[in-house]
């Protein structure tokens, strides 16, 4: 599935012993309004049909659409006994159909991804550069989850040409572990982090951040039918190229009693405040505190500075980032609820224990550290994650 810039939706039902033959289906997309008439009915009619791996008769899977800034909509499949993946497009019309005939833009090679038959699972995506990323697994089931891309320029535009798609992220859960669930759905938040759609038993769609070499999910969106999710689509084009914040130094110590970070940022777009994080593993965090931007209107491209001080205790207030920081990785996982909500319950008062002295305090354990990240939260929202620093006891 996939909207078009036309205002419909256009998509494709796989069926069996297809041959690499296709046909593509539009409906007009809307919203039901909350008051007044429904809009009427839409039909669902075939507006073309190709055949995506030329003169091979193999079946393929087709389950990849994604629409392009330049309004073309591209399709990815996988032939089904040599794991080869095919491109092509076709470019929205009026009410519903196409302009032009469908290209077939040859083969898409994987550089990184070592199984044939990965891309069964997966889905591709459009930056709004025309920078073509996709969500493949390693293997059918239970292989590492990683993100591919393909500079705009270097799209195959003919049949018998090859778009070289190089890994760039590896999925990761938010304690830093691969992520193996069965991915099936992928396109781009409006700050250029992505939204995944997973089945099985990690079944829902997430929000993730980009973080070097790993795009971290960091936030279940939705579980709703979770077993049933398919396909994501989005008319989301961000620039890949522009993050909502460049930062800076980011500098973080405990002196004279207190928990002290400043930091500074290069870039601001669109940004609203920055939640400060704290953990005692680096790994589990748990927030502290917010510090608003500086930026006029949320953009700016001078350098601004930020400074956010808490006080430290010696013992109890790390225990109660450490129970809420258990009782977050229970709600990740969805297990045991009773446990959740004890762990809650005792997690804050221990925190509201520890702070009855002086505000809000936060302990740096017995090895005289704490590990702290920024995380920004846009108009829309969105969050991304600074990386992590460790402030460590000097007196």
């Amino acid at each position: 599935m996939a909207l078009g810039n036309n205002g419909y939706l256009y998509y494709l039902i796989e069926v069996p012993d297809n041959g690499g033959l296709f046909s593509i289906s539009s409906i007009e997309a809307y919203e039901t309004p909350a008051s007044g008439p429904t809009p009427p009915t839409t039909t669902n009619a075939v507006i073309t049909n190709a055949d995506i791996n030329g003169t091979n008769n193999d079946n393929v899977f087709f389950r990849r659409m994604a629409a392009a800034p330049d309004g073309y909509i591209y399709l990815a499949a996988t032939e089904e006994t040599t794991g080869i993946v095919y491109l092509g497009r076709f470019l929205p019309g009026p009410n519903g159909g196409i302009t032009g005939a469908f290209q077939s833009l040859g083969t898409v090679t994987l550089n990184g991804v070592s199984t044939l038959g990965n891309f069964n699972n997966g889905d591709i995506a459009f930056d709004g550069e025309g920078n073509l990323y996709a969500l493949v697994n390693q293997d059918q089931v239970n292989g590492q989850a990683v993100i591919c891309y393909a500079a705009a320029a270097s799209i195959s535009t003919t049949e018998t040409g090859n778009t070289e798609m190089d890994e760039v992220f590896s999925v990761v859960n938010e304690v830093g572990d691969p992520f193996t669930g069965l991915v099936v759905g992928f396109s781009m938040a409006s700050n250029g982090n992505f939204y995944i759609a997973v089945q099985g038993a990690d079944g829902g769609v997430y929000l993730t951040h980009r973080d070097g070499a790993n795009a971290i999910i960091t936030e279940l969106i939705s579980n709703t039918d979770a077993a049933n999710i398919a396909d994501l689509a989005t008319s989301y084009f961000p620039l890949q190229t522009v993050l909502p914040v460049t930062y800076g130094d980011i500098k973080a110590k405990i002196q004279g009693g207190s928990l002290v970070i400043n930091w500074s940022t290069l870039t601001e777009t669109n940004n609203t405040a920055f939640d400060i994080e704290a953990s005692v593993n680096g790994k589990d965090f748990v927030k502290i505190g917010t510090v608003d931007t500086k930026a006029s209107n949320g953009n700016s491209d001078k350098p601004l500075y930020y400074s956010f001080t808490k006080s430290v205790d010696s013992k109890m207030a790390i225990m109660g980032i450490s129970i809420l920081s258990l009782a977050f990785v229970l709600l990740l996982t969805r297990k045991n609820s009773s446990l959740l909500s004890f762990m809650l319950v005792i997690g804050l008062g221990v925190t509201a224990a520890s702070c009855s002295k002086n505000d809000n305090q936060v302990d740096v354990g017995g090895e005289g550290k704490i590990f702290v990240r920024i995380v920004q939260i846009d108009k829309d929202g969105e969050r991304s994650t600074s990386e992590v620093i460790t402030a460590y006891k000097a007196d």
